[in-house]
């Protein structure tokens, strides 16, 4: 909860600063890296093609670069009104949050086809499969590809249900009182362990293709 806080916090301060503060000479002065990353956090995986990393691993231009950023800037002053607004959406919060994550990552996608090549594409996409691991394997477009069954569907589903029950019930006894630095490592380890799990259902030769899918091994550090 602490972190979902600091990052609604600094991409309200950005927003912020870039309406009403003195403009820098070049887009990316405006876009800190740790905004970057709050805003990866925020919106999903699409969006860690602003940090830093990643642009490196692309190898863009510096004209890359400034478009990038700007796009950057753009959905940062988009983002954080939008979370500030959510404070007072009550039941609806998370649907409202859901729509505004597919309406910016789709907005995203049609931008980039316009600022990165085919292949530096392709290359993003492998790094956001590595980001969201197994989980990936419940998005339409992966299941697609993969030719996944309506049975393994249903495996996916269980398996996501589970690790849904485990992770609410972590989220209750830090609710209570327990403590969220201790309680936070045990959900990670639950995300892999079930990612894992999610994969177990694939197989051999879906395996071998996801694996190709995922490309060369990327290291995002946080």
């Amino acid at each position: 909860m602490k972190s979902r806080t600091r990052s609604r916090v600094g991409l309200i301060a950005l927003a912020v600063a870039a309406l009403w503060g003195p403009p820098p000479r070049r887009a990316e002065a405006q876009v800190p890296e740790e905004n970057r990353k709050e805003m990866a956090q925020a919106l999903g995986p699409p969006f860690i093609v602003f940090r830093e990393k990643v642009v490196d691993e692309l190898n863009v231009s510096a004209d890359q670069r400034e478009k990038l950023m700007q796009l950057a800037m753009e959905q940062i002053m988009e983002t954080g009104p939008f979370l500030d607004s959510l404070r007072d959406a009550g039941p609806e919060r998370e649907k409202k949050l859901e729509e505004h994550r597919k309406g910016a990552r789709e907005k995203l996608a049609r931008n980039l086809k316009d600022v990165l090549r085919d292949d530096q594409r392709h290359r993003l996409r492998q790094l956001e499969l590595q980001q969201e691991g197994g989980f990936a394997l419940g998005r339409e477009d992966v299941r697609k590809e993969l030719n996944v069954t309506e049975e393994q569907l249903k495996q996916f589903m269980a398996i996501s249900q589970g690790l849904q029950r485990q992770v609410e019930a972590l989220v209750k006894q830090a609710q209570a009182g327990g403590n969220p630095e201790e309680i936070r490592p045990k959900i990670e380890q639950l995300r892999k362990d079930h990612a894992r799990k999610l994969e177990a259902v694939l197989t051999d030769g879906q395996k071998k293709q996801w694996k190709e899918m995922l490309g060369p091994p990327f290291e995002l550090v946080d």
